[in-house]
């Protein structure tokens, strides 16, 4: 006897996410933002280029599905370091980390959020986001 198990799952575009050199720190990505950054594509891949100050605010829809992020340190003259993702970590994967390296993790979606007054009125929203940092988990 055999099954077959079909699991929907949602192809999204994949991701080219360029970080200034040297930063560590929090990254903040904005969706769905009127004044924010332009889409870009490279290679049918979307662009998000991180400012100097870790907040991107783009104009990009969040997109749900699997894809294949790829992270990059760049430099003022365009030259591109990878930087290794930890998606999940555990004892084991910190066992393995160089503390040398730099990585991006502790990935965390961000749903919409929306700040109320006293009064019940929407004072502030943002739309959903991304969250992670860079540098080194075992410092």
């Amino acid at each position: 006897m055999s099954f077959t198990l079909l699991i929907n799952c949602k192809k999204s575009k994949n991701t080219i996410t360029l970080i200034p050199e040297n930063y560590k720190g929090t990254i903040k990505i904005w969706f769905n933002q009127k004044k924010g950054i332009e889409e870009k594509y490279e290679n049918d891949k979307r662009v998000y280029e991180i400012p100097k100050n870790g907040i991107l605010k783009t104009k990009f829809s969040p997109q749900f599905g699997y894809h294949f992020p790829e992270y990059y340190y760049i430099s003022e003259s365009g030259k591109r370091t990878e930087i290794k993702p930890i998606l999940n970590l555990n004892k084991k994967v910190l066992d393995t980390i160089k503390k040398n390296e730099i990585y991006v993790y502790h990935f965390m979606p961000m749903g919409e959020v929306v700040k109320i007054d006293s009064l019940g009125n929407v004072t502030e929203k943002k739309e959903p986001g991304i969250i992670f940092s860079v540098g080194n988990p075992l410092n």
